[in-house]
């Protein structure tokens, strides 16, 4: 089992999802992944949009009021990034102009062994 607020994760994978819709041409593709990596778990989420230079991701990417689109306040990436890292995860994008972004989400597992071990977690 993954730790975190269901509601703010489904928010965090919702809005990565979001922009790989928004960032792709009708037409294009848009997928989700989701597999365990040792003792965590990774969720992707990759386009075949528009892509993002290297300078944005590094520069601008996970900054407050920063964004490729015309609408929006531009701080969902930031807050998701924020979110994932107090979980002790992390966020790595791969991205290519013109070919498309991919974003693995990793967590740490943790393994709940009873019912009353649910607030007492070890890692996985």
């Amino acid at each position: 089992i993954a730790r975190g607020h269901e509601e703010r994760l489904e928010r965090v994978i919702g809005h990565l999802v979001q922009n790989a819709i928004d960032a792709s041409p009708t037409g294009g593709r848009v997928w989700i992944s989701l597999e365990r990596c040792n003792d965590k778990a990774a969720v992707e989420v990759g386009d075949t949009g528009h892509g993002m230079t290297q300078e944005f991701i590094q520069d601008r990417l996970f900054k407050p009021f920063q964004s490729t689109k015309d609408s929006g306040m531009g701080i969902g990436a930031y807050e998701s990034a924020q979110y994932i890292r107090e979980l002790g995860g992390d966020m790595q994008v791969e991205s290519e102009l013109g070919k498309g972004t991919c974003i693995t989400l990793t967590l740490p597992l943790f393994v709940i062994r009873t019912t009353s071990d649910l607030h007492e977690q070890e890692p996985a």
